[in-house]
């Protein structure tokens, strides 16, 4: 039972979602931060396809693409030899087009037909389109290169990558969170990304990783750290071109793609910093690393569960395979497959093991359901550059350039004094632009109050800059503010903004897993963005809830309010029991009446009769609040927005017995 309760809890009884219009839950997945920052994705249900024909035709015999579409950033072309200067003109202004359905990027496939079908070109015909082709980005300030190389019915098909380059202020960064179970590699992984030099086997590559001394120590992760990785134009990594050591402002300069990894804790005491990471750092993609010797473990299920109650785009990584036996490895594969094809979880795994596979990779990579598997060792190497060549290929899910115009807001996950210098506040922008010199309010303190902060100065990768945009993770040093006024969690927002702290809030929330069922008086830790504080359950709008249960809630903080907003998703747990939801609304009164809260579920009660009992029901809403036993009731009512209880699936039973 421990070992899938977990699974359980991530999204095997349903997924959840909430409509911004109507508010009600379906079967789809949330993110946790407002749905307008993300871009819309596909699904093989909206384009038509099913489960055989996601992925084409086998890959060893791929012979036709699906049909070229008007938007998008892929370009088909059967051959660019020697066009007239009219014909240029066009095709340039078509890569133009291109490049701006992908944000800077395009991908052109040379020797392809419109159709999809992969006609093939010699060599003379394709070094003359390739030759074109690099003209044509040239004059867009783009490069060219090559990604793939595959054979068509009458010659070679390439693949081409065409990415503009661009001002550091505008470089594209993308955030990745690395989770796994503990000694799965995780930090070692990104060390050897950093870096580029291969693992000793002890621990070398994770040392530059680690934040504290007891980290270097024992070898494991206990708080979250940030290392980056740069692309160039033509898609090799920055980092490696420096012998004595890149720094970050190094990396920036000569980049115009960003990964940021976020190294999250692997043991299970440190798990409320792991979900903290998911949610307060807001990553793009989750990469999940599984060590081949020991297989999928349930803080694996944990952090897979998470991932996808998040709706974070998966990546799987198995590692270690230079150490495993090969039936241990093959049992893995196999585990961590069928969990992902589970009739809950409705992914489509891929194992990556060659180039054709990556450019199968390239071509789903917008849809959610397609997930690709690594298989790779930090110590021999092998498999590293197929990972990379699919992390240069990755684009930004979050579209902030949508909450550029908004008020400046700010999550604070850190602070620390800096000697010479002073307190400095460490988070992600959200929404707005924060520059130097600007005054913003900060809270809430312990009363709900926001206070009046000057911004002294901003860094962003470790270089000093002016001003900091949606999307950066960022640190901002305050003007005589003391570090004993700052917790983690507060916020930094205009004062245009007229922010406001709330002791209560009304949540749309779907239980996970729990052991038994939930009843008022439950007391959850919530967990939205970086917030983290006790929430009792204050009404709901149904009398019990078990496994899979939807409802409307009310939760109240009760140790301090918090600044919570509308549309903002949250996890909430105790021990091993968990569940998400989404808010719905907010109140800054402490103490709030049930009638306030749900007054149709009150005429509810006070209406419907009993159907155990034979005296009259009550008329009067504190006459049905009245303490005494509750006669047992064959049926419930249930108020609209709450979906009907999931616990006697088939799906939830065959999982829990096992």
């Amino acid at each position: 039972m421990a070992a899938t309760e977990t699974l359980l809890g991530g999204k095997l009884a349903k997924e959840m979602s909430v409509s911004e219009s109507s508010g009600k839950l379906d079967e789809k997945t949330t993110r946790c931060v407002p749905t307008s920052h993300y871009v819309p994705r596909t699904t093989t249900e909206s384009s038509g396809c099913s489960d055989t024909t996601f992925l084409g035709d086998s890959i060893e015999s791929l012979q036709h693409l699906e049909q070229e579409v008007e938007e998008g950033n892929v370009e088909y072309k059967l051959m660019l030899v020697n066009p007239s200067p009219e014909r240029l003109v066009r095709l340039i202004s078509q890569l133009k087009w291109r490049l701006s359905e992908g944000d800077g990027e395009a991908i052109y496939e040379l020797g392809v037909e419109d159709n999809g079908y992969l006609y093939g070109l010699t060599d003379e015909q394709m070094s003359a389109s390739l030759a074109t082709l690099t003209a044509m980005a040239k004059d867009l300030q783009a490069e060219a290169s090559i990604l793939t190389t595959r054979h068509g019915k009458h010659g070679k098909v390439c693949q081409v990558l065409v990415r503009q380059m661009r001002d550091a202020d505008k470089i594209r960064n993308i955030r990745v969170a690395v989770c796994g179970n503990v000694d799965s590699g995780k930090s070692t992984l990104i060390g050897v990304l950093t870096t580029g030099e291969l693992d000793n086997g002890r621990g070398r590559a994770r040392v530059n990783v680690f934040v504290h001394k007891h980290e270097v120590e024992c070898g494991r992760t206990s708080a979250v750290s940030e290392q980056i990785v740069g692309f160039d134009t033509k898609g090799n990594v920055t980092n490696y071109t420096f012998l004595h050591g890149s720094t970050w402002s190094e990396i920036a300069d000569r980049s115009c793609k960003i990964l940021s990894f976020f190294d999250l804790a692997g043991h299970e005491k440190y798990l409320k910093t792991t979900i903290g990471g998911m949610t307060g750092h807001l990553p793009d993609y989750c990469m999940l690393l599984i060590g081949a010797n020991m297989g999928v473990t349930r803080m694996t299920k944990e952090h897979l569960g998470l991932a996808l109650a998040l709706r974070i785009p998966l990546i799987v990584v198995i590692t270690k395979i230079d150490m495993c036996p090969e039936h241990v490895y093959k049992e893995t594969v196999a585990t961590i497959t069928r969990l992902l094809k589970l009739r809950g979880v409705r992914k489509l795994p891929f194992l990556v093991k060659d180039e054709d596979n990556l450019a199968t990779c390239l071509k789903n990579i917008e849809n959610d359901r397609f997930v690709p598997m690594f298989e790779l060792s930090s110590v021999t190497g092998d498999g590293l550059d197929l990972l990379r060549k699919h992390l240069n290929f990755l684009t930004p899910r979050i579209q902030w350039s949508e909450s550029e115009d908004e008020y400046g807001e700010l999550l604070i996950d850190s602070n620390f004094f800096v000697t010479g210098v002073g307190t400095v506040v460490a988070g992600t922008v959200t929404a707005g632009i924060i520059e130097t010199g600007q005054k913003m309010l900060m809270g809430p303190d312990g009363n709900g109050r926001f206070r009046m902060v000057q911004i002294k100065s901003i860094h962003k990768r470790r270089q000093p800059v002016k001003s900091v945009a949606p999307g950066d993770s960022a640190g901002l040093c305050l003007k005589k503010v003391k570090r004993s006024m700052i917790r983690k969690g507060m916020v930094l927002v205009h004062p245009d903004a007229r922010p406001t702290a709330s002791w209560s809030f009304k949540a749309r929330i779907r239980v996970l897993y729990h052991s038994t069922t939930i009843q008022l008086k439950y007391q959850p830790v919530i967990q939205c963005l970086t917030m983290r504080q006790t929430a009792e359950i204050v009404a709901m709008d149904r009398e019990v809830l078990r496994t899979g249960d939807t409802a409307l809630v009310s939760f109240r903080f009760v140790y301090r309010p918090e600044f919570i907003k509308p549309g903002m998703r949250l996890v909430f747990r105790e021990g091993r029991c968990k569940g998400i939801g989404i808010v719905d609304s907010c109140y800054t009164d402490k103490e709030l009446r049930e009638e306030t809260l749900f007054p149709r579920r009150l005429a509810t009660r006070a209406t419907v009769p009993s159907a155990a009992s034979t005296e009259p029901s009550c008329s009067s809403p504190h006459a049905a609040a009245a303490p005494g036993p509750a006669a047992p009731q064959p049926s419930k009512t249930i108020a609209s927005g709450a979906g009907p209880s999931t616990t006697n699936s088939p799906q939830v039973s065959a999982i829990a017995s096992r």
